[in-house]
């Protein structure tokens, strides 16, 4: 049995929702960072026995697997603790804040030799799964183009529940980093190539934005960006991301290859998803739960087989090459 500790009583949920249905896993821990009370009723919802306030309590002999889902800032330095302790580790995206302290965390990861994976849980929509296929399989002929968009409106409007996403210092960047590290490793993955950024624009659309309690908080990362990459090949990709489209959820990403077009959209709340294609009989639909629970998959990798659908953290590094490029300039405060 993998006994498992739990950082973040945020998006640390979603894990504890995967864990409990895993037969071969428990959760033993969650630590909190901030409000007991919401962290004592996630775990007695699902069942975890103790809450603690101090990071220091997951590295516990009596846990195996740190789940890291805290904010960006404190990543590596937990990982790489972790690492040091032997410990598997699933690491929330982006990995970390830099390109330097990712290389440092797969790094220490490579030298403890143990499992660990980035949280790209989009790799495992059978969707993009299937497009991916396609690509791999030549059916599209040479790829050209690739477009992605993840479009959200967990920030539309000036208010905001997430103080530190507003701060660089803490999130790394934006819209890039909330919603554009899942394009730049579905585009990496999909394709089979690394790509470079050739250009990118970010604006700002609330320059002050309030908390829930009417605090105000500056808003410093982007709520809206766009960046133009390049294959070694010379395949060219363009990516969008908005977190203010009221209204509107859409992660969608399509190829255009020499022989045909593949067009997949996915609902990010539901996982609904749809493929359209140019290519004879290659049209498909996904009900709502379609989304596979990704610990299955990682919590079987030290059995010797692989499954190519596990980010581990090396694509977590790809990704933030992508995430530091395309956030490396200062974002525009959209005029009202």
């Amino acid at each position: 049995m993998m006994r498992a500790a739990v950082i973040g009583a945020g998006f640390g949920e979603q894990h504890l929702a995967w864990l409990r249905n895993c037969p071969e896993a428990e959760c033993g821990l969650l630590v909190y960072g901030q409000n007991r009370e919401k962290a004592e009723k996630i775990a007695t919802e699902y069942g975890v026995p103790r809450v603690s306030d101090d990071v220091r309590d997951a590295f516990d002999d009596a846990y195996d697997l740190t789940v890291i889902a805290a904010p960006v800032d404190l990543h590596a330095e937990i990982a790489e603790e972790a690492l040091g302790r032997g410990k598997w580790v699933v690491c929330e995206k982006p990995l970390t804040l830099t390109v330097e302290s990712a290389e440092s965390v797969v790094r220490a990861a490579e030298a403890a030799g143990v499992p660990h994976m980035t949280m790209f849980q989009w790799r495992f929509h059978p969707a993009f799964g299937t497009l991916r296929d396609m690509i791999t399989d030549g059916r599209l002929g040479r790829v050209v183009h690739m477009d992605l968009q993840f479009h959200h409106d967990f920030l539309a409007g000036p208010s905001t529940a997430f103080s530190w996403r507003h701060t660089k210092s803490r999130a790394a960047a934006g819209a890039f980093a909330d919603q554009g590290v899942h394009l730049f490793d579905l585009l990496n993955w999909t394709t089979g190539q690394e790509y470079a950024i050739l250009g990118a624009a970010s604006s700002i659309v609330w320059p002050i934005r309030t908390t829930r309690e009417g605090s105000p908080v500056p808003g410093r990362t982007e709520d809206v960006g766009s960046v133009l990459a390049q294959s070694p090949g010379g395949t060219i990709a363009t990516i969008s991301v908005l977190r203010v489209t009221g209204g509107h959820r859409r992660l969608r990403v399509t190829a255009s290859g020499t022989d045909a077009v593949v067009s997949v959209e996915v609902c990010p709340d539901t996982s609904e998803g749809r493929l359209d294609s140019s290519v004879a009989g290659e049209s498909a639909t996904w009900p709502a739960g379609s989304l596979e629970n990704p610990y299955p998959a990682f919590l079987a990798s030290n059995t010797g087989g692989t499954d190519a659908r596990i980010p581990d953290f090396s694509a977590g590094l790809a990704a933030q090459r992508l995430l530091e490029s395309a956030a490396a300039h200062s974002p525009a405060v959209l005029s009202e």
